[in-house]
């Protein structure tokens, strides 16, 4: 309960704010003598801050769940595109991780339903990130972790959360650099949760496999996929036992490590996350203006089994969300997989670049795969909201132009200044 976030709906609607905020006080804290002069405060707090308005936002009436925000499919890349404008990266720099002369950087969030499973939360965030650094060829040298826990959260989340990320950590002997730990909104917001990511960094051994680097006629070999945080989370709100161990595996970063044993065999990589291979194809061809044609049955044979029956189950389009295996662009795909299997982990070629289709994924029976607004729903209240928005496309970009506009402006406002000031 975000006490600030009621507190500014209400403050000119309801005349009976502080008792609300007293109900929530005495739901969360029981009855204690302080409740009413905090909720006094409060109010007093808020109203002091709209004074501040010229350093608040400017609301454009999208909110994150209606642009698809963190959903990862054709919202959230909408959305992305305009963050990297904003921030003045390139597009061929949309990729897993960033790059700068040898080092490559990634962070990685914690998945947005495991705040009640902590060690989950940990464990599969940082395999996300090492994973992100890994398939551009990177080495790893540290993690960098940032949770932050809301009031009442117990304090055992943050050393589950811990246990996590330093259960991989250790698995891969990398050192853990340096952490941030607070609170979400301070003393205003009440109940359990946590929130954060996980951020690693590693040293380029050669060329970065990066995604600019794919091009027609190369071969696409998939490793095995055992799941990660949606996977886990899949399997949590559907109730389906058996499942979440088997995302406990690490065999995507082994897979990594001994493709980076065999530079020379490879071209790119990429992990099959964001949105699934729908969405990594809609990134991949944002790029390089190409597509992406797969064999859907060899795809599919290398989900874990029991996670693939789960999907079939809950009829759960597989292309569609994350399954954590690996696509490497290569030449020489018969010598990849050769590698791979020797080395214990399951592999085979499922298709080729081609030049583009219209979709930036087909099947090869000539199937479009069109990426959707968001991932496939995977939990129950996923498939409730449905995979769609209350506004069309062009009315998200345009919303999207005005709060880049508002925000570039308020940036262009104070760096002028900063630069005046060290002239």
């Amino acid at each position: 309960m975000d006490l600030e976030g009621l507190t500014r709906k209400l403050i000119d609607q309801d005349k009976n704010l502080k008792d609300e905020l007293r109900h929530w006080l005495e739901f969360f804290k029981g009855k204690t003598d302080q409740n009413d002069l905090i909720a006094e405060t409060i109010v007093k707090e808020v109203v002091n801050s709209l004074k501040f308005s010229s350093f608040s936002f400017d609301r454009v009436g999208l909110t994150a769940g209606e642009s698809g925000l963190g959903s990862r499919g054709v919202g959230d890349h909408m959305v992305h595109l305009k963050l990297f404008e904003l921030s003045k990266r390139k597009l061929d720099s949309f990729d897993d991780a960033g790059i700068v002369q040898d080092l490559v950087i990634s962070v990685d969030g914690i998945h947005s339903r495991l705040s009640y499973f902590p060690f989950l939360a940990g464990f599969h965030a940082t395999k996300a990130t090492l994973r992100d650094i890994m398939v551009k060829g990177g080495e790893p040298l540290g993690i960098l972790v940032d949770i932050h826990l809301s009031d009442d959260s117990d304090i055992s989340m943050l050393f589950d959360f811990e246990a996590g990320v330093s259960t991989v950590a250790e698995a891969l002997e990398i050192p853990i650099l340096a952490g941030s730990t607070l609170r979400i909104g301070g003393d205003l917001v009440l109940g359990e949760r946590i929130s954060g990511g996980v951020g690693s960094i590693g040293r380029l051994k050669g060329e970065p496999f990066s995604r600019k680097r794919i091009a027609k006629g190369q071969s696409i070999v998939m490793t095995e996929g055992n799941g990660g945080g949606t996977i886990s989370s899949m399997a949590i709100f559907h109730g389906i036992e058996g499942v979440v161990e088997e995302t406990l595996k690490i065999k995507d970063l082994e897979a990594c490590s001994i493709i980076n044993s065999s530079r020379d065999l490879v071209v790119s990589m990429t992990d099959v996350t964001n949105g699934g291979i729908r969405g990594d194809a809609l990134e991949i061809s944002e790029i390089t203006n190409l597509s992406l044609v797969i064999n859907e049955e060899r795809f599919l044979d290398l989900i874990n089994p029991k996670i693939r029956k789960v999907l079939e189950e809950l009829r759960i389009d597989p292309f569609g969300l994350s399954i954590d295996s690996i696509l490497i662009f290569t030449y020489y795909p018969e010598e990849v997989v050769r590698i791979l299997n020797s080395k214990g982990v399951r592999s085979s070629v499922i298709g080729e670049v081609e030049e583009y289709k219209g979709y930036p994924v087909v099947t090869e029976n000539g199937k479009e795969m069109r990426p959707s607004f968001r991932e496939s729903p995977y939990t129950p209240i996923k498939a409730l909201i449905g995979n769609n928005t209350r506004f069309t496309l062009d009315e998200i970009k345009r919303k999207l132009e005005i709060a880049y506009l508002n925000s570039a402006k308020k940036k262009e406002k104070v760096l002028k200044n900063l630069k005046a000031e060290s002239n």
